[in-house]
């Protein structure tokens, strides 16, 4: 499609929605019920890369991002629903739209008295109760009444020690809502094999500490504490449009309650240190955290069920944070600490209410912080709502009908050729200099774990009760207090290895650090990261980049203070540490000088990322090369294989982005933006220069002592 046309930009055929759909040979459905698939008309489809999504207009010498995707963000505005609109968005509504059309089989099985699981009844029944808008409506604020009074009983007993920590922690177990710091469990980082409870920073709900001190975010700190005020008036009356006197000048109190607890919490480049994060203590010395002013003993045994002996260890991932949590708490003012404790409250709940909350809540956190325009559709909210209730048992009906098991076989494929392109880079890096470094690199590689497609073994839902006549904010709660109790049973527990931290339906991947292993969900298995159809120049460009991302990311500046076990074990010589690290630092100087909106990005925050994409990228073309049929001779569309290489990983980030969250991002994000994480790794690497004819003089250039050279 040519947006310089004159004509009217085309219709949606069924409901005649203007957002241009998008070129190329992928599409996404931007409405509710109904699809156009350009790439019919694309003479370049089925080979992986569209031309139709490229500015020729664009020098690749000097803007690459965009000379590989400019057409496509020309022609795919933003949807009004989302803050932005990017190849994961895109996936991320086919994904909800497969899910949708499960749901739709699945309730029509329901009225014909078809046979079905216990579990896709759960499934079924809480997304009906999503969708009862009515239902929702009719109830009011009358299903949270069990919380609120909770709320109270908790600020009444503040100065009962040991009753106030019991009220929270029942809090934190039954409802997930958790004034002051979090809970969870995780491995032991120097004993993997083991899992621990794991206690973090918290009590606050602006997206990250900076956000109440940073200059430029004023006018979010006054939207968020006029939303706070008018929430807390609708929580006695649902009919008002404004906030009443009394409550903003509760909200102010409560405002600075968070902020005083914000200003002890780690910054988020701070809490990416494995070890500033790793203090190992008994509960005893938990206990004494604050001198005793908080009873976090009585807490501990609420919020689990567990007694201190059946605890075991805790990690304290904020020592600071927790001893400003004991200063805090026992200290404040009763109104003051009901006002915040219903504030966290509703502030949770919001999104599950009736309309006056969902559309505040909207307000201030989609629209304000992000730049949405619109909220979605109810069913794509109803989904989201399905998908963190009951992820794996959703996830489990997507890949039994849409999860094509011979990509696995291909992924695997790749995932082998990349991992020997690792172990190759490895044996020959030049600065690592000592013996001892490069063996115990190669034997973490060795042992890298990988998991494609879908868990072995499925969560087990059947404890978790979903009642058909219950409300929705009710199933909510239980949903809540099953995952809570998931947690609950891996502290001081073994290790589940089986474990996934992301559903099929996720269009994701990761590295785990303390269990080495990599995970590629079903829902990533498309293009434009991968296509069955395409040439291997394409899937190493974009599947094999992903894989060699997750890869490099066992090697990067955090992942890399973890040994082949997942154990946090410093396994490099001095020499060689400190040479990766003034290494590293050449990365962080790249990324901050790139700017968005005036703003420089965070080198350090962002390092990890930037790290693993030039790794991965690199480990992805070295598997490319190695493959039994590439022939650098053969052009198709008129590139060569590392032309298409390069173009494939570049389309992989194209992206319309509003401002607010492209600065929301800045602020909380470990990952770049688009542009920079396609443009930063080709800059440095002379393939990209070559293939592309980039010279000294061209802003894709990066002079060899300026470059990146690890991975």
């Amino acid at each position: 499609m040519d947006s310089a046309s004159n004509r009217d930009p085309p219709k949606c055929p069924c409901c005649s929605n203007p957002w241009q759909a998008a070129t190329g040979d992928f599409f996404a459905k931007l409405c509710q019920e109904c699809e156009t698939d350009p790439s019919a008309s694309d003479k370049n489809a089925g080979t992986g890369l569209s031309r139709a999504n490229m500015d020729f207009d664009v020098h690749p010498r000097d803007n690459f991002f965009l000379y590989s995707n400019g057409n496509w963000m020309k022609n795919n505005p933003i949807p009004s629903g989302y803050p932005s609109w990017n190849s994961f968005m895109s996936l991320r509504v086919k994904s909800q739209e497969d899910c949708k059309s499960i749901l739709s089989e699945l309730e029509e099985k329901l009225k014909n008295g078809t046979s079905v699981s216990d579990e896709e009844k759960k499934v079924a029944f809480f997304y009906r109760a999503a969708m009862d808008e009515a239902a929702i409506e009719a109830a009011g604020v009358k299903p949270m009444m069990p919380l609120l009074e909770l709320c109270a009983q908790a600020a009444n007993s503040k100065d009962d020690k040991e009753e106030f920590a019991k009220c929270l922690g029942q809090l934190a177990l039954n409802f997930s809502i958790t004034p002051f710091f979090s809970i969870g469990a995780g491995p032991d980082k120097k004993n993997s094999e083991h899992s621990m409870a794991q206690v973090a920073q918290g009590g606050i709900r602006l997206p990250d500490r900076d956000y109440y001190f940073d200059e430029d975010k004023e006018e979010q700190r006054v939207a968020y504490k006029k939303t706070m005020a008018l929430m807390l008036t609708l929580l006695e009356d649902s009919t008002s449009s404004e906030p009443s006197e009394e409550a903003v000048a509760t909200a102010e109190k409560v405002y600075e309650l968070e902020k005083t607890l914000a200003e002890a919490h780690m910054t988020k480049t701070e809490n990416r240190d494995p070890h500033d994060t790793y203090n190992k203590m008994t509960m005893e010395e938990f206990i004494n955290v604050g001198n005793g002013a908080f009873d976090f003993a009585s807490y501990f045994e609420a919020a689990t069920g567990k007694k201190e002996e059946e605890i075991g260890d805790i990690n304290l991932r904020n020592v600071k944070a927790l001893e400003r949590v004991a200063q805090v708490a026992p200290t404040a003012d009763t109104d003051t600490l009901h006002a915040y404790f219903r504030w966290m409250s509703v502030a949770s709940c919001a999104p599950y209410l009736s309309a006056p909350f969902v559309n505040a809540h909207f307000e201030f956190y989609e629209k304000t912080l992000q730049g949405t325009q619109e909220i979605k559709p109810r069913w794509k909210r109803a989904m989201e709502f399905t998908e963190n209730a009951l992820g794996e048992a959703l996830g489990k009906l997507y890949c039994a009908k849409y999860f094509d098991e011979t990509s696995k076989g291909r992924a695997l494929a790749i995932v082998e050729t990349v991992r020997q392109a690792l172990e190759d880079r490895l044996k020959e890096v030049e600065w690592m200099k000592s013996k001892v470094t490069r063996e115990n690199a190669l034997k973490k590689m060795s042992k890298f774990g990988v998991k494609i497609g879908y868990p072995d073994k499925w969560l087990d839902y059947s404890p978790l009760a979903i009642d058909e006549s219950a409300d929705f904010l009710s199933m909510v709660f239980k949903a809540r207090e099953f995952d809570n109790l998931e947690e609950v049973k891996e502290m001081n527990s073994p290790t589940d290895k089986l474990k996934w931290f992301m559903t099929p339906q996720t269009v994701n991947a990761y590295y785990h650090p303390n269990l080495n292993e990599i995970v590629f969900p079903a829902a990533i298995l498309q293009h434009p990261f991968y296509n069955k159809d395409a040439d291997d120049a394409v899937n190493f460009g974009s599947m094999g980049a992903v894989i060699g991302h997750e890869m490099t990311h066992g090697f990067d500046d955090k992942g890399r203070k973890f040994d082949y076990s997942g154990n946090m074990v410093d396994w490099w010589t001095e020499d060689d540490g400190k040479e990766y690290e003034k290494r590293v630092e050449v990365m962080v100087t790249q990324a901050n000088n790139f700017e968005v909106h005036g703003q420089a990005v965070k080198g350090k925050l962002t390092s990890g990322e930037n790290i693993a994409d030039l790794g991965g990228l690199r480990l992805a073309l070295r598997g490319l090369t190695s493959t039994q049929n590439y022939n650098p001779n053969i052009l198709i569309d008129g590139f060569s294989p590392i032309q298409r290489f390069f173009l494939s990983w570049a389309q992989c980030w194209r992206q319309n982005i509003t401002k607010e969250r492209e600065l929301q991002l800045l602020t909380i994000d470990p990952h770049g933006p688009n542009e920079l994480r396609c443009n930063g790794p080709l800059s440095n690497m002379p393939e990209f220069h070559e293939a592309f004819s980039v010279t000294a003089k061209d802003p894709m250039y990066k002079d060899v002592e300026a470059r990146v050279n690890i991975w």
